[in-house]
């Protein structure tokens, strides 16, 4: 596995699912409003709104402002660089 990459078992409860988050947001620096949140365990929100574990979804004021394609291949992260990047400026 390379530098970025994570091995993550299939989570058996909250906590495990929270710490792989928590995993995520300790090696990865995110602008303070970007919030990381996490499916409950029954995946209520992936059932609502037809997300795969790899689509990126930006949500601001409590609407979605970037929707990306459903992964892993009708997704694309320069899309998503670009688009925080016009909204937020270059790191």
């Amino acid at each position: 596995m390379g530098p970025c990459s994570f091995k993550v078992q299939k989570h058996r409860s909250l906590e495990e699912r929270l710490g792989a988050a928590r995993k995520l947001t300790e090696h990865f620096s995110l602008p303070p409003q970007c919030q990381l949140v996490a499916d409950c365990m029954d995946n209520n929100a992936n059932v609502a709104y037809g997300v795969s574990n790899e689509r990126v979804c930006i949500v601001l004021q409590r609407k979605i402002a970037y929707l990306g394609g459903k992964g892993p291949f009708f997704y694309n992260l320069k899309d998503v660089r670009q688009w925080l990047e016009q909204s937020y400026g270059k790191r």
